[in-house]
């Protein structure tokens, strides 16, 4: 999987906080960013994309009080959540998050399973408009890979596989992403 990962203070510009992460990576020069809804065509939400002189990127973002976490991947959709863990646990509903056969037992890996779940939905591009307990993580056609959080934090990033034929049906993984601290 190749996305790099950058941490930003919460109160960072979201757009200038992903030019800034795709500058980093592909250079100088002016990077145009924006969201597109993929269902109502909508550039007020939705999926967030940047272009670059060198070309265009697949780019995600997430906020948890006090962290803005974005990625920016090459060719592949990709997906990125963070979350508290507290709040997560605060909030967590069953019958909202787990498919049929899942389980999460205790306040980290409830987080962190919301988390993957995210991501996954970021990297098909549909956000929360689809219900959670829909998706089964061992369906995703890609990748998902818990990345080292600050305390208290948990977070994740998905990469949908280009050819999701070869893929499907394959039980998604975890492992590490590099991350960067914001410039």
């Amino acid at each position: 999987m190749s996305v790099d990962l950058a941490w930003h203070p919460w109160t960072a510009d979201v757009a200038e906080a992903l030019a800034s992460h795709v500058r980093g990576l592909l250079g100088a020069g002016p990077v145009e960013t924006g969201r597109l809804c993929p269902e109502c065509g909508s550039a007020g939400h939705g999926r967030p994309w940047a272009r670059h002189p060198a070309g265009t990127v697949q780019v995600s973002l997430s906020r948890s009080r006090p962290y803005l976490l974005t990625a920016v991947g090459g060719l592949a959709p990709v997906g990125v959540d963070v979350e508290s863990v507290t709040a997560v646990d605060g909030r967590w509903d069953p019958d909202v998050v787990l498919a049929p056969g899942e389980r999460a037992a205790g306040a980290e890996a409830r987080a962190r399973l919301w988390v993957r779940k995210e991501a996954v939905l970021k990297a098909y591009g549909v956000g929360l408009s689809r219900p959670m307990e829909r998706l089964v993580l061992a369906d995703f056609p890609g990748e998902v890979t818990d990345v080292a959080a600050p305390a208290g934090h948990v977070a994740a990033v998905a990469v949908l596989s280009l050819d999701p034929p070869l893929r499907a049906g394959r039980a998604a993984r975890s492992g590490t992403a590099r991350r960067r601290r914001g410039r």
